[in-house]
């Protein structure tokens, strides 16, 4: 047992002693250099190397073997040129031996001829920075959801694969600039920043939604050198809107957390853009049944309006820009319930527990009203014309006596249903 633990001790030491003389080492220029590896595969090239500036630049190497060599190709491996020995150097390690190549050159493959064999490609960053000449936002025939940029810039970065097939690095890029953003009932200003990203002549974001700046930032090798350049436009002038209403009704009245209720029902809307950029705001009002013509149309910010008819509606609200060119347009929906009406036989004056103690009708969406109680004699004791309220049993400020009343109720309800009702009422006396 002894015997195996120390066999697989043996092997572990060994492969993490195989896995750490596999890894090799940049440093040197101005900064850390930066190391990339995309679609690499097929290349033969294990990473390409990116120095701002190749003042004491160096890659190093751990190999456990007691010698190897290292060459250079400028086009591909056919070309390879045995690297000199001044440029090489070596340090005794426990892990093995590090060679270290320093003078690098730009533009070259550096050739590691181990099993298996190591390629890493070398560019002084310094030498082909990206130059940015313009960019240029433009409107077209989406100008009032899209902005198209044009993009102006020359890109210098690229390496030979092992078998001499020219390829691109390629260069990411950030769009940024202001918009406004619908949060918490309001606009706020939002700062956008596109992801970054491998950009072309052109670039496609959503419209702003104010007045803004367009700032094209990169690329990723200057940003990690931190020496990126930042191109920006003119001031652009915002065309694209954005509308949203709120509302406010009678919380009463609602039949949950919608607008809507029963009638006759107000409520007042409050139309919200992008202001200053969205400058016209008009409203319409629609019974779904037909929403080819609105009930009627409002030019104002905010409105309120009374329906006085069940149904199921629809507001909408369209704001335009300054030039009328752009316009958004959003709605709601909301139900106008159908009437009701529920009268009550008894109720209990004097009653402190505020239970059933007024004649009050339960009713829905009455847009007329008028309920009057007599005593047995034919004599009106009171008379509303307010569904919501009710009687309380007093006639000239005193409870009437316990017995029996007669009521008369004429109604009407916003689906045009006409309610007559009479009859008795009892009054108890607590």
């Amino acid at each position: 047992m002894k015997t195996g633990f120390f066999y697989i001790l043996i092997m572990l030491i060994t492969a993490h002693y195989g896995l750490y003389a596999q890894k090799i080492k940049a440093s040197g220029g101005m900064g850390d250099p930066y190391v990339y590896k995309e679609n690499l595969v097929g290349t033969g090239i294990e990473a390409v190397y990116l120095f701002n500036g190749l003042s004491g630049a160096s890659i190093s190497f751990t190999s456990s073997s007691p010698s190897i060599r290292i060459y250079r190709y400028k086009n591909s491996i056919a070309d390879k040129q045995l690297i000199p020995q001044s440029d090489i150097s070596e340090t005794q390690e426990v892990q093995g031996t590090v060679y270290t190549v320093s003078n690098l050159m730009d533009g070259y493959g550096y050739y590691i001829d181990t099993n298996p064999i190591r390629v890493q490609w070398v560019i002084d960053y310094s030498l082909h920075q990206t130059k940015l000449h313009s960019i240029v936002p433009v409107e077209d025939d989406d100008k009032c959801d899209l902005i198209k940029l044009l993009i102006d810039k020359q890109e210098d970065l690229f390496y030979y694969t092992t078998s001499g097939i020219k390829r691109t690095v390629t260069c990411r890029y950030n769009v940024s600039y202001n918009t406004m953003e619908w949060k918490d009932d309001r606009f706020n200003t939002k700062l956008f920043t596109s992801d970054e990203s491998q950009i072309a002549s052109e670039f496609i974001v959503s419209a702003p939604l104010e007045d803004t700046h367009f700032s094209l930032s990169g690329d990723q090798f200057a940003r990690h050198f931190r020496i990126d350049k930042v191109l920006q436009t003119g001031l652009y002038h915002a065309v694209a809107t954005e509308a949203h209403i709120n509302y406010e009704q009678d919380s009463d009245n609602k039949v949950d957390n919608s607008p809507g209720g029963s009638a006759p029902l107000t409520i007042h809307f409050q139309g919200y853009a992008n202001e200053p950029v969205s400058r016209f705001y008009t409203w319409n009002i629609y019974n779904v049944k037909d929403l080819n013509n609105p009930i009627i149309r409002f030019t104002d910010k905010d409105i309120s309006y009374t329906f006085d008819k069940s149904g199921n509606y629809k507001v909408v609200l369209e704001v335009a820009n300054r030039e009328s060119s752009c316009s958004d347009t959003t709605s709601i929906s909301f139900k106008i319930t159908e009437s009701f009406l529920d009268v009550p036989n008894f109720f209990v004056t004097g009653s402190v527990s505020g239970v059933n103690n007024e004649f009050k009708v339960a009713y829905k969406s009455l847009v007329r009203f008028k309920c009057t109680i007599f005593n047995r004699w034919g004599v009106k004791l009171y008379e509303w014309k307010d569904p919501s309220v009710g009687w309380d049993g007093r006639h000239n400020g005193r409870y009437v006596s316990p017995g029996a009343y007669y009521y008369v109720i004429d109604a009407e309800g916003a689906d045009g249903v006409k309610y007559k009702r009479g009859g008795d009422i009892n009054i108890l006396h607590k």
